[in-house]
């Protein structure tokens, strides 16, 4: 072998090892980045710094020059924009992205990162960008978010992802899968504990825990108020000096104590402080994990708290409806529902310069009457007093309680609040007042019902376009009238004589909404 050849050899052999060398530096530098990415994002328990992260880390990794994370909402199958990097985030916002067509739609099917290729509309369109590279958020199997990345940056400018790209990327969006999914675990189980704190705190049934030793290990605050003690006198002292002179009750807990069964009292006279009160009490075994007995709980419920707060149910929703709820315990859910329901509106016409006439007194003492006179139709027919707003009321059928005739109910409820108005108006026009007037809307549809509010302060409501077009409706109807929706009426059908009348425009919908209308 001449001395030439052999050199090159050696000078190719050099070439190759720096190239393998290279390559290998590269993919340490990239494990090396994996870990600290890793490290860091499971470092976190809040989904905003996380997304924030996951997006900025994977796109500084793999050089790309904008970058967008979108995460499914929890309500709806729609994809909000959570993060973005180097792009339009306003313009961004306005795009509607969901699984039933286009790159999320293939990503829900195949689950896998992918490319996508430079002819695509969706780089062009909404992105100006050339390539672009896409992979999943899984949660609980299902698609839940999408990591993407456009138009890899290197020193020749702008070229597609490669292979590895989108290998690093999949480790990325799995490791943000994790991390995604222990921020959610921990916070249920923070909202969990949560719940069960406010719950014992905040029930109106009093709890007493007793442990094996006889001693109170848990008080909640009705139990407290109740008991007429603070909770420090009451925790860790025996039973015995809790409940002195109360021969009955420590008879009952002993006997549990002795045959480890439920014991339930009703109508139990219970000393509190320095008065007697009637409740109803029940003395359960708790048994551990072994099933050896552990202690006994107590619960007992203030009959005379329960017989008000029923009585001041009663005064927003019928009194069947009351019955009916307090006898199932699942009959209203926590949180939001969709549900089918009608919404009435009822306004009243001129309200504001008549209003201008007259003291506030006079206006108010007017207006009580006047509600009064309506709620008692709205109960008469199983409806639900929703809210009162100025001189507006809303009342709602099908929830919390659904039945056959709920839309029928509600049509019953306006043409009688019209006959209840005529005997209301007769009875101020003679104490020298101007009669009342008054319009109603009605629509059917689904909305979304449940407590709306805050942990402090909760309103049960229903949201939705079913209700915004109710109120569209009632707006519309000029005194005397009922306008309703297609929908009440393909339910009513022929009932009650709602003639049709020319389309109107309403605010929120583009085109025009069939009505029906019935004169009063």
């Amino acid at each position: 072998m001449s001395k030439i050849s052999s050199k090159k050899s050696v000078e190719d052999l050099e070439k190759q090892l720096l190239k393998k060398n290279k390559d290998l530096n590269e993919k340490y530098l990239e494990l090396e980045t994996l870990l600290d990415l890793t490290n860091t994002i499971n470092s976190l328990d809040d989904l905003k710094e996380l997304f924030f992260s996951v997006l900025s880390l994977s796109s500084s990794v793999i050089n790309s020059s904008k970058g967008l994370l979108l995460l499914k909402n929890d309500v709806t199958n729609i994809f909000d924009t959570v993060s973005v990097f180097n792009l339009d985030e306003e313009k961004i916002k306005k795009q509607i992205f969901n699984t039933r067509s286009g790159f999320l739609k293939k990503l829900n099917s195949i689950k896998k990162s992918f490319i996508i290729q430079k002819d695509d509309s969706f780089n062009h369109k909404l992105f100006h960008s050339s390539f672009s590279l896409v992979s999943p958020i899984i949660y609980n199997k299902k698609l839940v978010g999408a990591l993407i990345l456009f138009d890899k940056e290197t020193r020749n400018g702008i070229c597609d992802f490669s292979s590895n790209d989108q290998k690093l990327l999949e480790a990325i969006s799995i490791q943000t899968s994790i991390a995604y999914q222990n921020i959610k675990l921990l916070e249920s189980l923070k909202k969990s504990n949560k719940l069960n704190d406010n719950i014992m705190s905040s029930i109106t049934t009093g709890i007493i825990e007793i442990n094996l030793f006889g001693e109170i290990q848990f008080v909640n605050k009705e139990a407290v108020r109740l008991l007429k003690k603070s909770e420090e006198e009451i925790l860790g002292n025996h039973y015995l000096i809790i409940f002195e002179n109360e021969d009955t009750l420590i008879n009952i807990i002993q006997n549990v104590e002795i045959n480890q069964e439920r014991v339930f009292e009703t109508e139990f006279s219970l000393k509190s402080g320095n008065k007697k009160i009637s409740v109803n009490i029940s003395f359960s075994p708790v048994f551990d994990e072994k099933k050896d007995f552990s202690g006994i709980v107590i619960a007992i419920d203030d009959l005379s708290k329960i017989n008000k707060v029923k009585s001041t149910f009663k005064k927003y929703v019928s009194k069947n409806i009351v019955d009916k709820l307090l006898e199932s315990e699942d009959s209203l859910n926590l949180g939001g529902k969709e549900s089918e329901v009608t919404i009435l509106f009822s306004d009243i016409r001129g309200f504001t310069s008549m209003s201008e006439k007259l003291n506030p007194t006079e206006i108010v003492k007017l207006l009580n009457k006047y509600f009064k006179s309506m709620i008692d139709v709205v109960f008469k027919y199983n409806g639900t007093l929703d809210k009162i707003v100025g001189d507006e009321l809303m009342v709602l059928y099908g929830v919390p309680l659904k039945a056959d005739d709920d839309t029928h109910n509600a049509v019953k409820t306006a043409i009688k609040m019209f006959i209840a108005l005529d005997k209301f108006n007769q009875k101020i026009v003679k104490e020298g007042y101007k009669p009342f007037k008054i319009g109603i809307g009605i629509n059917k549809g689904k909305a979304v019902s449940g407590n709306i509010g805050s942990e402090q302060q909760m309103n049960y409501t229903v949201i939705g376009d079913t209700i915004n077009l109710g109120a569209r409706l009632c707006s519309h109807a000029k005194s005397g009238e009922i306008l309703i929706s297609k929908s009440v009426k393909d339910a009513i059908g022929d009932k009650y004589n709602f003639k049709s009348i020319p389309s109107i425009e309403v605010k929120g919908k583009e085109n025009a909404i069939d009505v029906w209308l019935y004169k009063h």
